[in-house]
């Protein structure tokens, strides 16, 4: 082995002088890679670490509307875009009175209506009010957690009530073995009721084949209605008495029904099959009595008038 680190081969007969060894140029360019390498990465650190030091100050994006309107008993939501937040949180209040709802998406308010929900992609914290009602109009404001508190933007929330109807509609009066058949119609001025259902003294009223009584139910979505009609066959006099119909969000009618027995009807003259009545058993009929009577009337008048006239 040489100074120079070339190495020799004494071979038998012969002799040969090699060049440097092929371990001593790999290792050569592992070192060289390595140090390539190592350089890039520190580098990379410290563009990053030096762009982490630029302060950025958030801002509260003006893309999103500032007045909202909902009617009562909806999920109103106002929206709120911050860009560059970092590690501020976002704060919801309402400004009169003055008052915490959430922070971050902490509800910071006793009212679990109040909710903030962020939406990742589009750097947004939004307030939700769920069943809002005519108390919750008002100034509310959405505010990033400074200490000059000067990052902010308020929003006017007006709830409006629904004007929601009603109404039962069928006969008052059913004779008793009859079709007895109630409609209700219930509508708002937002989306139509998710359900009716019909009581009749108390006691909720179900389909039962067995007993005659058919439940159906359709629901017009461009009126914002709910129908719904029942029928019993045969009415029984069970069956009187006042039904209701209440949706599912608590809109209630009442309607009261009467079953008549057919006796009752005669007597009461609301069931008369022929304009004479009869009087006793007989057979006669009322005009034919006050004939008879007419006539002996006048047969006394004038045996009268004979007897004057002889005397």
């Amino acid at each position: 082995m040489g100074r120079y680190g070339f190495s020799r081969a004494f071979l038998q007969g012969s002799t040969c002088v090699c060049g440097p060894g092929r371990w001593a140029i790999q290792t050569w360019v592992f070192v060289l890679a390595i140090s390539v390498l190592f350089c890039q990465v520190a580098g990379f650190r410290r563009r990053i670490s030096d762009r982490s030091h630029v302060p950025l100050t958030p801002v509260i994006l003006n893309t999103t509307v500032t007045n909202y309107t909902y009617l009562a008993g909806e999920t109103a939501i106002l929206y709120c875009a911050v860009e560059n937040l970092g590690t501020k949180t976002v704060t919801w209040r309402r400004a009169v009175p003055s008052l915490i709802l959430t922070v971050g998406l902490y509800t910071y308010f006793g009212d679990r209506r109040f909710q903030t929900h962020n939406v990742l992609h589009k750097d947004q914290w939004n307030l939700h009010i769920r069943n809002v009602s005519l108390e919750d109009e008002g100034k509310y404001e959405c505010q990033v957690s400074t200490k000059a508190r000067d990052i902010r933007r308020n929003f006017y929330l007006s709830v409006k009530e629904q004007l929601s109807t009603i109404h039962i509609s069928g006969k008052t009066y059913v004779e008793k073995n009859q079709r007895l058949v109630l409609l209700c119609n219930a509508s708002s001025d937002s989306y139509p009721p998710d359900d009716l259902d019909w009581f009749m003294n108390g006691q909720k009223i179900v389909s039962d084949k067995s007993e005659g009584i058919a439940i159906t139910k359709s629901v017009t979505y461009r009126n914002k209605t709910i129908r719904s009609e029942l029928v019993i066959n045969q009415a029984r006099m069970r069956h009187g008495g006042t039904y209701v119909c209440r949706t599912s969000d608590e809109l209630v009618t009442n309607f009261k029904v009467n079953v008549l027995n057919g006796k009752e009807n005669v007597k009461r003259g609301t069931v008369i099959s022929d304009k004479r009545k009869f009087v006793g058993g007989d057979g006669r009929h009322e005009d034919e009595n006050i004939s008879s009577h007419l006539f002996g009337s006048w047969t006394l008048l004038s045996f009268g008038i004979i007897l004057c006239v002889q005397t």
